[in-house]
């Protein structure tokens, strides 16, 4: 058995950073290219870019910027990147919420009588 769980971070009722934005994010860091990851993710890339725009706008911060003349690379700002560090340790400790010895004995299936 395995517990599951979503997590996201919401503003006014919107969410503002969850687990698909912080993967987009994390394939612009290793691939150095907003097309690069869209390609990756299976979108286009002006639909990653629009999600990226969509969630500064929300963070009201710039969490990704463009190389040379808007056109070639892509790199995560300063904010961008403390956001994904603290994403992550925030699901790091979601995950050793969920495998707590006591939690799990909860449902651990109760032998059967013969």
């Amino acid at each position: 058995m395995k517990i599951l769980y979503r997590l996201w971070i919401e503003k006014n009722g919107k969410p503002v950073f969850g687990r698909g934005v912080h993967n987009l994010l994390e394939l612009v860091e290793s691939t150095g290219s907003l097309h690069k990851a869209a390609e990756e993710l299976k979108m286009s890339y002006r639909a990653a870019w629009g999600r990226i725009r969509e969630y500064e706008k929300r963070l009201d911060m710039t969490l990704v910027e463009k190389g040379r003349q808007g056109r070639t690379g892509a790199k995560l700002t300063p904010d961008g990147k403390k956001l994904m560090e603290n994403f992550a340790k925030l699901e790091s400790r979601f995950d050793e919420l969920t495998n707590l010895k006591d939690f799990k004995e909860i449902f651990h299936p109760m032998k059967k009588s013969k």
